[in-house]
């Protein structure tokens, strides 16, 4: 029983650690694509502002 014990120790503490570096090394979740809102706000920019119209005041 105790040899099995000493052959069930080391084995565990390799999967843990396998298990463990699996997960640190997994690949990170993608970032959102922003191209499209960064053309978005480029082509915004681009254009020119509309006027502001101002009514005339009454008084």
């Amino acid at each position: 029983m105790s040899a099995l014990l000493w052959w069930l120790i080391p084995v565990g503490a390799v999967a843990l650690t396998v298990g463990l570096v699996a997960l640190v090394r997994r690949p990170a979740k993608s970032m959102p694509d922003i191209t499209s809102d960064y053309l978005q706000l480029q082509r915004a920019m681009a254009k020119p502002l509309p006027t502001a119209r101002r009514g005339r005041r009454s008084r």
